[in-house]
């Protein structure tokens, strides 16, 4: 069977369908998520929250990291001014007899 051809204004509805701006797009959802009932703004505050829980997770961790970074090498500072001799202490003969 033929099938119908498409007209001038059915291509056009198509092409202004597809280039919706982002802007009208976001309006489309927010207004399509409040007649479901999704409140967009809550669901933007708390991405947000999530947001900044991470980023403060990020900072302690690393903060803890370094800090026990800088007392491994206070440590390791204090080990090397105990040696009066660099390596004096090595001595595979010496301690495995």
């Amino acid at each position: 069977m033929a099938r119908r051809r498409a007209t001038r204004d059915d291509r056009d509805t198509d092409v202004s369908i597809a280039n919706i701006s982002r802007t009208r797009r976001a309006q489309l959802v927010a207004e399509f998520e409040g007649e479901l009932g999704i409140d967009y703004k809550a669901r933007a505050k708390a991405a947000e929250a999530e947001r900044r829980w991470v980023a403060r997770k990020t900072f302690i961790v690393w903060t803890i990291a370094l800090m026990f970074f800088a007392i491994a090498c206070q440590k390791l500072w204090i080990m090397g001014e105990d040696v009066d001799q660099p390596f004096s202490d090595v001595n595979l003969f010496e301690t495995w007899f």
